[in-house]
């Protein structure tokens, strides 16, 4: 249990800290294209297909993560064929994607399509960006993390917002671009124990309070 716990709680990651390994493009492009992948399926399919699906994904990346910390050559062989794709302490703790797909399934479970869809964006475009653009950014930091990774991040969001907006994939409602701040703002902040986890919670509890 106290090993459950600790994978829990030290999940996260920063964005950018001095002599810091580059991210990894394979992971990005991962995040970016499976992570998008969720909410366009949410604008096609039902919310009831959507949330079995996401139901069976989340329970499967979690079997997998747990029973591979207590195999040991499973979670070699997982971390060296999947090595692109992960981070390290990923060996030790649950993958940012099993935390992606659990943070889907309670977005579209208590609050819908309508925030499920646009937070799951701000997540799989927005972090991304601010990843990216952050490194590239001098001045100060925030946690370790560059305000301009931040500026990033909502520039992108408000782009998915608009664009959905304008494709008839989400109704218009004020509080989608309060959302997207929100979003951006705990993506600074790197609340444990993943920002994959975080961000959609947070930000879409936000929207969901304020109306979406």
């Amino acid at each position: 249990m106290r090993r459950f716990l600790d994978m829990l709680v030290y999940g996260g990651e920063k964005r950018v800290v001095d002599g810091a390994a580059p991210p990894q493009i394979g992971r990005r492009l991962f995040h970016v294209v499976a992570g998008s992948c969720i909410p366009l399926a949410g604008i096609f399919l039902s919310e009831t297909v959507m949330i079995w699906a996401l139901a069976i994904l989340a329970a499967q990346g979690l079997v997998l993560d747990l029973v591979r910390f207590r195999v040991g050559w499973l979670n070699a062989l997982f971390m060296r064929s999947m090595a692109p794709l992960l981070k390290e302490d990923e060996a030790g703790h649950i993958t940012g994607a099993t935390y992606m797909l659990i943070a889907a399934l309670i977005v579209f479970v208590l609050y819908g399509k309508e925030v499920g869809i646009p937070v799951m964006f701000f997540l799989s475009l927005g972090d991304p960006a601010a990843a990216m653009m952050g490194r590239r950014m001098p001045g100060p930091r925030i946690l370790g993390k560059s305000p301009g990774g931040t500026a990033a991040f909502i520039g992108v969001g408000a782009t998915a917002v608009a664009v959905l907006l304008a494709t008839d994939g989400i109704d218009h409602h004020w509080a989608l671009w309060v959302g997207v701040t929100v979003a951006g703002v705990v993506e600074l902040a790197s609340i444990p124990p993943d920002d994959n986890l975080a961000i959609p919670l947070l930000a879409g509890t936000a929207m969901f309070l304020l109306g979406v």
